[in-house]
């Protein structure tokens, strides 16, 4: 019997404390905390792909619009509506990745199509337009 329980006081001295349990969950907590916040990033920088490339899409879809009907469209749902739509995806098509309406402005033969970006306020620095090129940010 004593052999018995000089291996059960062993497996016990062998096994972690609470305080090496405390410090594991704690790195695990911080390196958790530093991966969610590169992920949101990530996330950021798609929905503003995501909306750069819906205004090219409705950009094209216009000029489409004019070469079939010889007139450029006055509302973006011209594009979605009818038996025949030019841009695929009905109305879903109309809205930027933060949920806002993209919106259209026609200047004489010219089409300006916007999205009013993360703050959803048009005027702002974050809006994404299609007559405005944004220089490439360095990473």
């Amino acid at each position: 019997m004593n052999n018995k329980e000089n291996k059960l006081a062993e497996a016990a001295r062998r096994g972690f404390t609470l305080v090496e349990l405390l410090v594991v969950v704690a790195i695990l907590g911080i390196l958790g905390t530093i991966a969610i916040q590169n992920v949101t990033g990530h996330i950021a920088k798609t929905r503003i792909t995501a909306a750069e490339a819906g205004v090219r899409a409705l950009q094209e879809a216009c000029a489409s619009y004019y070469i079939q009907h010889k007139k450029l469209p006055t509302s973006l749902e011209q594009l979605v509506e009818g038996d025949d739509p030019i841009l695929e995806g009905g109305d879903g098509a109309l809205y930027d990745p933060w949920d806002t309406k993209y919106e259209l402005e026609v200047k004489g033969k010219k089409v300006i199509i916007k999205s009013a970006g993360e703050d959803g306020s048009m005027g702002t620095e974050d809006d994404i337009r299609s007559d405005v090129k944004k220089k490439a940010e360095k990473e």
